[in-house]
């Protein structure tokens, strides 16, 4: 079955184009929506699983069992529609999985790089006292070597 665009779930059903689109919430669109190009124009079209949701929803109404017309369970549908929900759900798990696997991968490259900041910072302090420990003796034997002069003692 092809997706279905909101006319033609509306013509189906019997129902307005705005009694459809009021059942796309935010969730649904996520999950059953998908924008298509037909004609040149950008559509929205609903999935199969999600026809049967809407399905579910505008012809089963509300599971009232009408007056002298015996209540008939939908379970094959019921069925097929969790098993494609539950396809859903398993693929967006995966993608979830993957996208932990690369922030984890990431985190670990940052953690070593911090941590080899971390020594390069503390070679450079090992390296500038080194410096002014040879600096402050020098300049302690410049000092002296300038008191010794003749100009210092006026």
């Amino acid at each position: 079955m092809m997706p279905k665009t909101i006319r033609e779930l509306a013509d189906e059903f019997g129902v307005s184009k705005q009694a459809i689109r009021k059942r796309l919430d935010a969730n649904f669109r996520a999950n059953y929506v998908q924008t298509v190009t037909r004609n040149g124009v950008q559509t929205l079209v609903v999935v199969n699983s999600g026809y049967l949701l809407l399905k579910q929803h505008f012809i089963g109404g509300n599971n009232r069992k009408p007056e002298g017309v015996p209540f008939t369970s939908n379970t094959g549908n019921t069925i097929e529609l969790l098993n494609q929900q539950l396809a859903i759900k398993d693929s967006q798990i995966k993608e979830k999985d993957e996208q932990l696997k690369s922030m984890q991968k990431l985190l670990d490259q940052s953690q070593q790089l911090q941590l080899m900041a971390e020594k390069k910072s503390e070679e450079l302090k090992v390296i500038a006292v080194k410096n002014s420990d040879s600096n402050s003796t020098g300049r302690s034997n410049a000092f002296e070597q300038l008191k010794n002069k003749w100009w210092h003692f006026w």
